[in-house]
């Protein structure tokens, strides 16, 4: 029989994204676990392992329930007074917070700046010719939305896949993300795999397939507009192509993958 909910006082959200693993989020959250079955809390309390919470630079953190307040680099030492302030209602290790609920900012001493892409530049590319281009993010954060849109508003994008006929994206009725590395888009007739997720760095077949690097690009003499994926060794993965500059998808690509990047000056 599973926890009864009903009886959970306090919940404490340990991020196991790879950055914390490697911090040792593993040691910080069996302590925390251990602490709670040995003094007989395990039953009024919940600990959960997330995936990555978007604080890589505070690795290890938690995230403790009621309230909202954020941990940060976190070690076993730690965690224990942490656990012990929460469950007696007492007032927060504010020292040990990167943010609670009411502050304007977190308080960490690791703060990157944001990455954002930047700006089309005019190239005078190889396979497209003279374009404006601009790279985007590849991780499957991002990929997965992207072709969930292009699934939802399919009308005037084509897809190239190698050497391979175009399809239309009228054509696919499905986007299937439940495999480890792997996207998949369904036809009526085909299943087209295409590799968005961290593969092992061993595994050579996977990092040919890996789309590592994506592009959105405006050809200047032919005025198409559209997106084309790479793997790491700068091999040509596939491409989507849009039948405008108003298509509403191109306009969700420049406001939402390229943060409103746009090509006004053209």
């Amino acid at each position: 029989m599973g926890k009864k909910i009903a009886n959970t006082t306090h919940t404490f959200f340990f991020c196991d994204g790879g950055s914390c693993q490697k911090a040792g989020s593993e040691k910080v959250i069996r302590s925390a676990r251990a602490y709670l079955r040995n003094n007989e809390l395990w039953d009024s309390t919940h600990t959960i392992k997330t995936r990555c919470n978007g604080r890589c630079e505070d690795a290890p953190t938690c995230i403790v329930h009621p309230g909202e307040y954020w941990y940060k680099e976190l070690i076993p030492e730690k965690i224990i007074p942490i656990v012990k302030r929460h469950i007696n209602n007492e007032t927060p290790i504010e020292a040990e917070l990167l943010y609670q609920k009411g502050w304007e900012q977190q308080a960490s001493s690791n703060e990157r700046t944001p990455i954002k892409p930047k700006p089309f530049e005019l190239k005078n590319d190889e396979e497209l010719g003279e374009c404006f281009i601009t790279k985007g993010f590849s991780s499957d954060q991002y990929l997965y939305p992207l072709f969930l849109y292009l699934l939802d508003n399919p009308k005037g994008i084509l897809l190239y896949i190698a050497d391979e006929s175009p399809i239309s994206f009228e054509e696919i009725d499905a986007v299937e993300y439940s495999k480890a590395h792997t996207l998949e888009l369904h036809t009526k007739t085909d299943t087209i795999a295409l590799t968005i997720a961290a593969v092992p760095k061993d595994n050579m077949e996977l990092q040919k397939s890996k789309i590592s690097s994506t592009e959105y690009f405006y050809q200047k003499e032919t005025q198409q507009t559209g997106i084309r994926f790479k793997n790491k060794f700068g091999v040509t993965l596939g491409r989507v192509l849009f039948d405008s500059m108003e298509n509403k998808a191109w306009e969700y690509c420049t406001k939402i993958q390229l943060q409103n990047i746009s090509l006004i000056f053209i």
